[in-house]
């Protein structure tokens, strides 16, 4: 986890996960005197984080708990999976919605000096025509579509979700292949 997101936490806060897989973060978050609570699409991985932690089941664009219901939101490589710009939008405002505090992001920035994410983007702008935005595959399987961000597409995602970037991180980041690529931990605070 993040150490910005570590030095945001304060014993007492409620902190909401999207994304969590199998809540393995949820110790750390808990080592703060942080309650935890995890939400993911995937039942597989919540099944077996359930008996370790408080998780639900539900999707980044619905939500399924009311507003202001955390005090902070973390999405840890979420935003990276999400190339559609309406589902991205939908899951930045929901984050929003449900959160009294600040909403973590931690993900991908586009890497151009890497060479091999370079010719990535360059596929990816062929098929797409979409900056940052690329397929995934293994062998000759598509897995899926990825997308790596700049900083001012992401601070402008936030803004348009109705939030202001409060600190930035920047710095190494290992992807799911074990790629060490440009990665960024940002704090976002509700602008509305």
């Amino acid at each position: 986890m993040p150490e910005l997101f570590v030095g945001a936490l304060c014993p007492g806060m409620r902190v909401l996960d999207v994304g969590c897989g199998e809540a393995w973060i949820g110790c750390e978050v808990e080592r703060c005197g942080v309650r935890y609570v995890g939400v993911d699409v995937n039942r597989a991985s919540l099944a077996r984080a359930s008996s370790r932690r408080l998780v639900a089941a539900g999707e980044g664009a619905r939500l399924p708990f009311g507003d202001a219901a955390f005090d902070m939101v973390m999405l840890r490589a979420v935003l990276t999976v999400l190339v559609d710009e309406d589902e991205l939008a939908d899951v930045l405002r929901e984050a929003f919605r449900v959160c009294r505090g600040g909403v973590g992001i931690q993900d991908f920035l586009q890497t151009w000096e890497n060479p091999l994410y370079a010719g990535r983007y360059e596929e990816g702008f062929k098929l797409t025509g979409r900056h940052g935005v690329f397929p995934v595959r293994e062998g000759d399987t598509l897995l899926y579509w990825a997308r790596h961000f700049t900083l001012d597409e992401l601070s402008g995602l936030i803004a348009q979700a109705g939030g202001d970037v409060a600190e930035v991180v920047e710095g190494p980041s290992p992807t799911r292949s074990g790629n060490l690529i440009r990665g960024v931990a940002l704090l976002a605070r509700t602008s509305i």
